[in-house]
This record gives structure tokens, sequence and C-alpha cells, in this order.
């Protein structure tokens, strides 16, 4: 279990995103970034993955005594800074009973919020957006460098990795300051559909004002929530509205070809119904009550209509004639657009996947019974295994929640939770839209080739892979050892060798000999020997004298990576 610091600002938490070959640096080089273990251009010391000066990073802009009343962003960034000057978020509110409460950075917002200004200077920005750091790279590490005390993204951890590898460790990160465009991201499509010109930034994974997802990952990442389901996206269009879902509505296939070339159909309703004498309980949340009509998106599963769950995206674009068009909107029988986002102002209710209006709105429902169609951009959605927060405001994070495996007493994951693996890969693949494969298909628009399973929960992409990056000190063997795991272990790993010599033969022994960008959980191909030791009678089986548990009537060939998840 890995524990993690939440509370005043946590946008780099866990950026647990487990990218394939993730727009990285080669081993062994460090991104452009003013925390990186070393020394500066300028000859100035760094400790600790923290840079002593970092007035560079907000245009030497004397934030003391020439900054907007709030200070923003005053002692944020440098190990120098004087953090007093920093605005805290605690103590700011009343709650409902008069108490005091904490206000939150990242979404939630009071409604006499002062969070705001944890991040924008409203006439001093030293960046576009009104940020108090020369970019989104510069101003989410202000913070998440570990000198605030907040989630310290430099520094290594059981489910992201680390942004601050050392060069002599195959540092392998995911770079996310900026440098390089979403386009660098492999098996990813650079010509089609997404937002793959824009810079890969902390904000590419991560929605700084709050997300549908824990760790505020994106809902809509690449731009994929509003990009077609046929080109890899969660875009519905032209789905029929109905008001009966006892059979199958066969005019609402869609049939195309997916990437890997098989003909894919799907099939979405919009029912719209009015709401009985038994209110379902996501509609009662939302202060939907008996009467009140509901427009509700549900998917046929094979055998009967199922409720789709996925928020709705309300971005709006201007075509030529500078009209607004929603990216999710509904159509009379004149295909003309007349629900949408702006209905908010008029009493629209939304929740997760279905919008509902009182029966007090009587122009609006009437509006909502002439629909016959709508456009739906669908938000996307990664749940992991999050504890509520202690007393300390820290939170735990359970890694295995995200696949189905065994343990290595042959036990069962009891942490799984069916499907969130799945959404995670989902998630990576809005950037590196070919990995997303079923074992053996070739698979990609942008380059065909045969793929690891990506689409089961027992195989996603943080199975293998971290989303900051890696180095020795965060790597594992096919044991599902650490680094600090095997210095500690005197007994079964270099017995006798101690002090320095002993550090050394250790980060030796998880250096990755053939370097790359693949930011490997595990080291070498220590990746595939962690699970493939006995996958069939007559493969290969672990046979050596490092077998991970020896006691009779035990799997010893199954290494059992999931170790201290």
């Amino acid at each position: 279990m890995s524990k993690v610091k939440l509370g005043f600002s946590f946008l780099l938490t866990l950026l647990f995103v487990g990218m394939f070959s993730v727009i990285a640096f080669a081993a062994g080089s460090n991104p452009p970034s003013p925390y990186n273990n070393g020394v500066t251009a300028e000859g100035k010391t760094i400790q600790d993955g923290k840079q002593a000066d970092d007035k560079g990073l907000d245009n030497n802009y004397n934030t003391i005594d020439k900054s907007n009343a709030n200070k923003t962003g005053s002692g944020a960034g440098g190990q120098n800074a004087d953090f007093n000057n920093v605005i805290k978020s605690d103590d700011m509110v009343k709650n409902a009973d008069g108490t005091h409460g904490t206000q939150r950075t990242h979404g939630s917002y009071m409604n006499n919020t002062n969070s705001c200004a944890s991040c924008h200077q409203t006439h001093t920005g030293a960046s576009k957006n009104l940020l108090f750091k020369d970019g989104e790279y510069a101003t989410c590490t202000a913070c998440h460098d570990g000198t605030l005390g907040f989630y310290n993204v430099f520094t290594g951890s059981n489910s992201a990795g680390t942004f601050g590898g050392t060069h002599d460790g195959n540092m392998s990160v995911h770079l996310a300051n900026g440098t390089v465009e979403l386009k660098a991201a492999p098996g990813g499509n650079k010509d089609g559909t997404g937002n793959w010109e824009e810079e890969f930034t902390c904000a590419s994974c991560h929605a700084p004002h709050g997300s549908y997802s824990d760790r505020l990952l994106h809902e809509n990442p690449n731009e994929m929530g509003n990009t077609l389901v046929k080109d890899g996206g969660k875009r519905l269009e032209n789905v029929p509205v109905v008001t009966d879902i006892s059979a199958k509505v066969t005019s609402a296939d869609v049939t195309y070809t997916n990437k890997a070339g098989d003909s894919k159909t799907i099939n979405y309703v919009l029912y719209r119904s009015t709401i009985g004498t038994t209110v379902p309980a996501a509609y009662s949340a939302k202060g939907l009550t008996t009467g009140d009509t509901v427009l509700q998106l549900m998917k046929w599963n094979g055998t009967a209509y199922a409720n789709d769950t996925d928020p709705w995206l309300h971005g709006y674009e201007f075509d030529d004639a500078h009209v607004k068009h929603y990216w999710t909107a509904f159509k009379d029988n004149n295909n003309k657009e007349v629900f949408d986002t702006d209905q908010l102002k008029k009493g629209e209710i939304l929740g997760n996947g279905f919008a509902g209006v009182p029966a007090s709105k009587t122009a609006l429902v009437d509006t909502v019974n002439s629909l016959v169609s709508g456009n739906i951009a669908r938000g996307y959605v990664v749940k992991l295994d999050v504890s509520p927060l202690d007393a300390n405001n820290v939170a735990t994070t359970n890694v295995a929640s995200l696949w189905a495996s065994k343990l290595a007493n042959g036990s069962n994951n009891t942490a799984y939770v069916s499907g969130r693996g799945v959404a995670m890969s989902n998630f990576c693949s809005a950037c590196h839209t070919d990995y997303l494969a079923s074992s053996g298909s070739n698979s990609g628009t942008f380059d065909h080739a045969y793929r690891h399973t990506t689409t089961s929960d027992s195989y996603t992409c943080v199975r293998c892979h971290y989303a900051h990056g890696t180095d020795v000190t965060v790597m594992r063997d096919a044991r599902g050892l650490t680094y600090q795991n095997i210095l500690d272990d005197t007994t079964n790993y270099f017995p006798g060798v101690t002090g320095g010599a002993r550090t050394t033969m250790v980060k030796d022994y998880l250096l990755d000999k053939n370097p790359s960008s693949a930011l490997k959980r595990y080291t070498n191909m220590a990746v595939c020997w962690g699970c493939h030791t006995s996958s069939h009678s007559e493969g290969t089986r672990n046979t050596d004298t490092y077998q991970y548990n020896s006691t009779p009537g035990i799997d010893s060939d199954r290494n059992g990576i999931e170790f201290d998840y």
C-alpha cells in the first residue's frame, strides 16, 4: 500500500495512468525540468529534487511586494522560499454547523471560495490562463515537488513511479513538461482525430478543476470524449429517442470498422420516460421524483437495454457562422438542436448518463417530449481503490484493485474490482490508441502490429507500466521485490555484503540492461517472467533457486508479482 498526501492540492497525485512507452525520455537522461537532481545550467545546486531558486519560472516577478492582494504563489517553488507566504487551505471556510473546514484546491469549491488564488493571479500571472508560474508543468510542480508537504511527484510510489529519477538508475519518465506534443505518444494516431498538436503537460492526464475520476484523471483526455466511437472515442451521434425499450430498437444499430479492421455493431438509445412511484436511487440522489421526466442513455447488451452511466460532456464549438454547437445536444424532428447545456439555466438536472426535468418546468418538459435524437459526448471515468482521508489527511491506494489475478499463495486477489482495469486501459489508449488490443490481434491505425492483451482486467496497462516514470529505486524484479525490499533482505540477497558495496550491488541487480523509455514496473524482461513462469505444462518453468515460495503445496512456479500491493 502506498501513502499519498492529499488536501490542499493534488493535481499530480498519482499520475496513475500507466501508459505504454509514454512520451518519455530515454533512460539515463533527465527531462529539461528545474527540479532534477544535479546542477542547473547556471551552476546552482539542486537537492532532493528541489531547485534553490525558481524565479525564472515566474518571469522573475516580485510576488511579495508587487503581486495582487492574495500574493498567489509567493513562496511556492524552490527550496529556499519562504513558505509562510503561501496561501493555505485550512481554516478558510465555515461548514454547515459553523465549524472551520478545509477548502479544496482542485474541485468541490465552496461558495465563499478562495481556492482560485491557489493557482491563478488575476492581473500578474506569469503564464496564459493567469497561472502564477510560467506554464502548467512549472505551476503544478511548484507545490508538488515536496517542498510544501503536498504529494511529491519526484519521489517514488508503488502506484505511479517517479519523475525524479537518476542518471545512473536508468531513469525513464512521462515527459509532461510541455516539450513534446501528444502526437509523440507511441501507438498514437498522429494524423487522425483527437488533439494531437497539443503540448503534453500534467493537465493532459489530470483535470485541475475537478473530474469524475479518482486522482483527478481527466474526463476528456486528448479530446477523445468528443471523438466518434468509430474513431476510437466515446461520442455518439444521432442516437434515437424512444419511449419503449421492451425489445431491441434495430434502427439504432450503428456498424463500423474499428482500428483492428473488425466489424463492430453498437446499439444505443435515449429512453424518455416519466418517473413512476418507485424512484431509482440515481434519480432521487439528484432531486428527481415521481412525475418528473428523464432522458436516459441506454445500451443494448445482447439481451436487454442497460443504463450507460458515462457522464455527458458539455463543451461547445462555433461553426463558420459563429453559431454555438454543444457537444451534447438533442434535436427535434426538424433536426434543430433544442435541448442542450444552456437548458441548465431552465431547470435541467444532470446525472450519470441521464438528464431530468422536474414536472414543474412545463415548457422544458414539452421541449424534451419533442426530441427525436441526440448527439452525446461522454466522459472517461477511472476509479481506483482509494481509502477515505485519515486524521492526517492521508489516503492509501491499492493498485491491485485494477486487475484480476492470483496472489503468490494461490488465493484470489480480494482487492480486485471488476471493470476498473479495462477503464484504466481505455484511458491510456486515448493517446496510445493502437495499444488497446486483445491477445494476438493485429491492431492499429498508425501502425499495425500484434500486441499484448490490454482489454482484459487481467492484463491492464498499469500492471506492467508506471505512469510518472521509473528508475532502480522503484522498479521490481520478477518476485515483485523493490530496491528497498532487496536491500533489507540480507539472507536471500547478497548475504555478507554490507554498506556502500551492498547498495551498489542491489542497484546493479535492478538496472535495466537494455534501458528504454517504456516506464516498465519490472526491470529487464522480468516484466514477462513475473507472470509467464508456468503458463502451460510444456512451457518454461521457474526451477531456479529464486523461487518466490518453496513451501510444499504452494505453487512455487508462480513468482507472485502482487507481493506487496
